[in-house]
Order: C-alpha cells, then sequence, then structure tokens
C-alpha cells in the first residue's frame, strides 16, 4: 500500500510540474478527532496528517483541488482507557474559492480507504470486538490563510457521511439521516505551494 501512495505522489508531482497553469503542494499537519457515536465525545485523539496537492485555476479566485494524504485518525475513551487508530489514504475532490488575496475557503468529498485499524482497552486488544468499514466518504470544508505566495496555514473539518462501522448501524444519526459511527476530525495543516 505504501508503494501505491508513493507512486501517485510521484506521478501527480511529475504531472503538477509539467503542465503550466497546474500548482503543486505539500501539506502537513495535525489532526484532533473522535469518532461519533462511540459512547466518547470530545476531540480527545491527536493523529497526523501528511499529502501531496495539485491545482488547477478556473479563473482569478477559484480552482479545482487534488489532493492523496495519509491521514491518522480515531478516538480515545479516557474513562475505560480505550483508543481506536484508524489510518486512511484519502483522496481530496475540493474547490477551493479566494475570498481576498490572503484568504481561500475549500470545500468537497474526500473518498477515504482504510489501511489500518487497531483498538485498545489499556493493553488489550480489542481488534475482535470493533470492526470498521474500508471505505469512508467524508465531507470537508477549509479556510487556509496565505503568508505569502508559497507559504500558508489552514484549518479544517470533515466529518463522515457514510458509517464507518462494520457491525451494524448502531451509534448515533449522521448528517444524511443514517445511523451509525462517524469520522469527526478538526485538522491544522502548514501547507507549501510551489
Amino acid at each position: 500500500m505504501k508503494r501505491i501512495v508513493i507512486l501517485i505522489m510521484t506521478i501527480m508531482m511529475t504531472g503538477a510540474l509539467s503542465a503550466q497553469d497546474f500548482g503543486f503542494g505539500l501539506r502537513l499537519g495535525g489532526n484532533f478527532s473522535q469518532i461519533d457515536g462511540d459512547g466518547a465525545s470530545g476531540y480527545n485523539k491527536i493523529g497526523f496528517h501528511v499529502g501531496a496537492f495539485t491545482t488547477y485555476p478556473f479563473g482569478y479566485r477559484s480552482s479545482g483541488v487534488l489532493e492523496l494524504t495519509y491521514s491518522s485518525k480515531g478516538a480515545r475513551y479516557s474513562e475505560i482507557q480505550q483508543v481506536s487508530v484508524l489510518e486512511y489514504v484519502e483522496i481530496s475532490l475540493l474547490y477551493g474559492l479566494k475570498i481576498s488575496d490572503k484568504w481561500e475557503i475549500l470545500a468537497g468529498l474526500q473518498p477515504s480507504i482504510l489501511t489500518n485499524s487497531s483498538v485498545k482497552e489499556g493493553d488489550v486488544d480489542m481488534g475482535d470486538v470493533f470492526k470498521y468499514n474500508t471505505f469512508d466518504l467524508p465531507v470537508t470544508v477549509g479556510l487556509r490563510l496565505y503568508l505569502n505566495p508559497h507559504i500558508a496555514i489552514e484549518a479544517r473539518l470533515s466529518y463522515s457521511l457514510t458509517n464507518i462501522n462494520a457491525i451494524g448501524n448502531f451509534g448515533t444519526e449522521g448528517l444524511l439521516g443514517n445511523y451509525g459511527k462517524f469520522n469527526n476530525v478538526l485538522s491544522g495543516s502548514l501547507i507549501y505551494k510551489l
């Protein structure tokens, strides 16, 4: 799986650098996540994300963004010392709208493939009790502040549209009226654009 991710990132970089209209950049940051519907609350699980993206301008203030990211999400339930770690490869399809020279709003879908998962209570592996779907479809919105033409900081919120729980539809009601467990992630990123 790691080789596939590296290959796709290399193709994205090569394509972006060889086409005049395309831009290229890197994204690195932290995730603060929870799983809605698991009985715990609070963005208590800290993870990270790292990725690459290409942009294509539709006009002076709008652009399309294709992003490939490796992201660690999950939940931490302190009362019972339970930690869920969910690692995804995400392909974000975003629309960017610049509202000024320094500020940009981003929104779109983020199809995600689960590459690894683990659930532990203390030192006990609970992987046989908790099963997660391999596909997740979050919707995401973000706000980016450009510090200069090459460096930006970004805050993002993403929320699953699909149930991530592979063993049933119990939990909480999602954005589409469906029931289950849903990734709920706040992230902060440092962006570098070439």
